[in-house]
């Protein structure tokens, strides 16, 4: 009997129950034989079930803030979500890269060791499509990156290996850097090929392009801090405050902030015909009465509502209320 059943295999077992072809004995001796479990000693699972599962809820949001950062970057539609996370050795990763591909080696000086992120072409190609002016197209034969090319998609990969940082922040912060870029999987060796690793596998559309990015974990680099791979330990990190010491350099990192304030009393729509009219000593009538109120703008965010004056010889205004209680109100 499988460890899962589905629906179907349920509603058969209960039927089966009623008219009697299958006694409650029957289940419960088949149990108790089934204590043995097949273990392949060749690939050993490392991680269990909850850890796999706080590693793809990590780049679950991975998945979200680099499709944030393409979407904008690409200025398209870029949709990247989570298709699988297994455990394999790294000679089964291996395999399954086709080349030429994609293959960005990256390490940080908090994790014991390096980890591989690679893009398929399909997906890299129509990235530098998009970066060079064209409409992203979909490609049917692939070769290796030029150098130009090459060092155009190391730049975007630095950006998206920025937002795996802050995927990670939660259970344990790193900054990577990248080592290097290789296009053949035969140039990367960075483990033993008989050492298991976590697969990661993103689905990525990219316009009318889609192709796959994969992650390759390390079991070396994971295990030393395998031990916060854990829900509560994810949530727990996730929820916790500010402390009084992190407000306060918040604090003084904001009061250093320079922001530009700007104030438009009024607006005017003319025709070109009459703006070409216009002489010294025209009079534009603006769309405000001189008793309204006028629009304060933060770095061109408009927030507050003013009347203007004076302060000491200084033309000025004074904040009444925000911009958005008035709007509602």
């Amino acid at each position: 009997m499988p460890e899962v059943l589905d629906q179907s295999e349920i509603d058969s077992l209960l039927q089966a129950l009623e008219t009697g072809e299958l006694s409650a004995e029957d289940v419960k001796s088949e149990e108790e034989e089934k204590k043995i479990k097949v273990y392949d000693f060749a690939r050993p699972s490392k991680f269990s079930k909850e850890q796999l599962r706080t590693l793809e809820m990590i780049h679950e949001n991975f998945a979200r803030g680099a499709s944030n950062y393409l979407s904008a970057r690409m200025r398209t539609f870029v949709e990247i979500t989570n298709a699988s996370i297994d455990q394999i050795t790294y000679e089964e990763f291996m395999r399954s890269v086709t080349p030429p591909t994609f293959l960005g080696v990256f390490t940080a000086p908090e994790l014991h060791g390096n980890a591989l992120v690679e893009i398929n072409l399909k997906i890299v190609f129509a990235m530098i499509d998009r970066l060079l002016g064209g409409i992203g197209g979909i490609y049917q034969k692939f070769r290796a990156l030029t150098d130009i090319e090459s060092a155009l998609v190391r730049s975007e990969l630095i950006r998206i290996l920025s937002t795996l940082k802050e995927a990670w922040n939660d259970i344990h912060p790193f900054t990577p850097e990248l080592v290097t870029i290789e296009n053949n999987p035969q140039f990367v060796q960075i483990i033993p090929p008989n050492e298991m690793v976590v697969m990661v596998t993103l689905d990525v559309k990219l316009g009318e392009a889609e192709g796959f990015m994969n992650l390759c974990w390390p079991s070396s680099v994971l295990e030393s801090f395998a031990s916060k791979l854990y829900a509560e330990s994810y949530f727990k990190e996730g929820i916790q405050g500010v402390t009084e010491e992190e407000e306060k350099r918040l604090r003084e990192l904001i009061e250093d902030s320079v922001l530009e304030l700007s104030v438009e009393i009024g607006g005017a729509r003319l025709r070109l015909q009459e703006l070409l009219d216009l002489n010294e000593g025209d009079v534009i009538m603006l769309d405000k009465h001189m008793d309204d109120l006028i629009d304060l703008y933060v770095n061109g965010k408009k927030k507050f509502k003013c009347v203007p004056g004076k302060h000491k010889n200084f033309k000025a205004v004074k904040i009444v209320k925000p911009a958005e209680e008035i709007e509602n109100g």
